[in-house]
């Protein structure tokens, strides 16, 4: 660059009066060939200089639109797993979602892993005690693995891969999201066998891992029966259901609907003010649809604290829907309706 165009700004190659390029001083300072690309450039002098991301259409940059590029790019390049809108609508406990997050990037903590990052550990399965552990041997290949896949009644694709996420990325495809809740736990609590066998130096039985794992999807079904209002039966839930019937002397069948009022959903909050120390509690009842029932709105007395507030509103919440049932009981009794 010559010395006199040292600190010149692209204003200067612009006729101020007519608010154009200026082709003469164009044509002193470029190539032909540039001199014509640069005219075609259009010229916005109403306009100050703005930052600009070509990922949104309004030019505004999020995180969350830069993630998808990197990902998206990574992808494309890279041949990875490439279902994780799939992986995060799945209706599954948001520990287990984390957990099959980890085992698709592999990043569990399994003896390769360990290896790789120079931990002076055994580099045989613990489970099996022949191979070298890594994340598809843990959960899917291993003696142990195999025999309660087998027993799960589930199916598995039949590939041969020793990729977690490409063996995941199949059972993606095979298995709905009901049955994808049971994989789900299936995986976890296959996680858990591994690590008691790790640390504790036991092994259980398949069938005791099955049963962990129905137990698990049996409390989440029912904490969350909006959610996963059809979830598939693991091969040991009736046993389950079963077991728990005779504990409260019910002679009511696994496999059969329970009798009885709807279940209904109670949300709870409570607030707390710092600044005076006054709290609230605010509660509202819904159906099995998620239509509105009734709600229940009240201050709470001797609180000092957040986390006093949320549990005092919990009982209120509770103490106020129990005697809501009692009243409504009564009056079908009576013929109050």
């Amino acid at each position: 660059m010559p010395v006199q165009l040292q600190g010149a700004r692209v204003a200067g190659l612009i006729d101020q009066q007519t608010g154009s390029w200026d082709p003469s001083i164009l044509t002193d300072l470029f190539q032909p060939s540039e001199v014509a690309n640069i005219m075609k450039i259009p010229i916005s002098p109403d306009y100050d200089d703005t930052w600009y991301w070509h990922g949104d259409p309004r030019g505004v940059y999020y995180v969350k639109s830069g993630y998808r590029l990197i990902v998206g790019n990574y992808q494309e390049n890279n041949g990875t797993f490439t279902k994780w809108l799939p992986l995060w609508k799945l209706k599954i406990p948001p520990k287990w979602r984390i957990f099959l997050w980890r085992a698709i990037c592999d990043i569990l903590p399994t003896i390769t892993n360990l290896l790789i990052k120079r931990v002076d550990v055994e580099p045989r399965c613990a489970m099996c005690g022949i191979f070298q552990e890594d994340t598809m041997h843990a959960l899917v290949l291993c003696e142990l693995a195999k025999n309660i896949w087998d027993k799960s009644n589930l199916t598995i694709p039949n590939i041969v891969t020793n990729v977690f996420h490409v063996w995941f990325g199949e059972l993606l495809n095979v298995l709905d999201s009901d049955r994808m809740l049971c994989a789900a736990a299936i995986l976890y609590n296959i996680w858990r066998a591994r690590n008691r066998a790790v640390w504790e130096v036991t092994l259980p039985r398949p069938e005791t891992v099955l049963k962990a794992a129905a137990a698990a999807k049996l409390a989440w079904t029912r904490a969350h029966p909006l959610l996963t209002a059809r979830a598939a039966p693991l091969p040991t839930e009736p046993a389950l259901l079963q077991e728990e019937a005779e504990l409260h002397g019910t002679e009511t069948h696994a496999t059969e609907p329970p009798h009885g009022p709807p279940r209904r959903v109670c949300r709870v909050d409570g607030g707390f003010m710092q600044e005076t120390g006054q709290a609230a509690v605010g509660a509202v009842l819904l159906d099995t649809d998620g239509g509105y029932v009734s709600a229940y709105t009240a201050p709470l007395r001797n609180c000092s604290s957040p986390l006093m507030a949320e549990a005092l509103a919990c009982k209120e919440a509770l103490l106020m829907w129990i005697f809501e049932g009692e009243l409504e009981s009564r009056f079908t009794k009576e013929g109050w309706i």
